[in-house]
């Protein structure tokens, strides 16, 4: 099975927010920031408040109170901006012929071999930890954070999906 692509930023995005949106210790990791977020603004605005007024007021403990969960609830978008920015920002530094641009991949029962424009690779089934999906890609995971991207635009139909789905459980043991 012979499967062709263009391989863009957006792709990589994809894969990145994706296995943190469905990594636990990510997620974690993700929370507890978030979490200390909103405390943070919520002891600042209490410590201001003290030092400008030297008293604090129900009206300025509430308001303290909706700037810490506003700050929680904002963290979520404004990290995601910031991440796709970071991952823009890597992907654009030097020349990434290897990941970026027309691939090509064929499976195969000893493993996929993919091509690009500057290298060629080969995987061993074994290699394959787990395979998942989303509406747009699939992920052929090889590491706990790296995965081989494969866009499903890039069949045919439905059917085609369904059977590189199928030949890559058989063969990935």
């Amino acid at each position: 099975m012979n499967i062709e692509f263009e391989r863009t930023v957006d792709d990589l995005i994809e894969f990145n927010l994706f296995h943190m949106a469905n990594s636990s210790s990510i997620k974690r990791q993700l929370f507890t920031v978030q979490l200390l977020v909103g405390v943070l603004v919520l002891i600042l605005l209490f410590v201001i408040f003290y030092l400008q007024y030297h008293y604090l007021s129900t009206s300025l403990i509430v308001i303290s109170i909706l700037c810490g969960v506003l700050a929680f609830a904002v963290f979520p978008i404004v990290n995601r901006k910031s991440t796709i920015s970071r991952i823009k920002k890597m992907l654009t530094e030097g020349d990434n012929k290897a990941m970026l641009g027309h691939q090509a991949i064929s499976l195969s029962p000893e493993g996929i071999l993919g091509k690009n424009r500057s290298s060629e690779s080969k995987i061993n089934w074994s290699a394959i930890d787990k395979v998942v999906q989303n509406e747009k890609f699939f992920f052929l995971y090889i590491s706990s954070v790296n995965a081989i991207v494969i866009p499903k635009s890039c069949f045919q139909s439905q059917k085609v999906q369904q059977e590189f789905l199928e030949y890559v459980n058989v063969h990935r043991g």
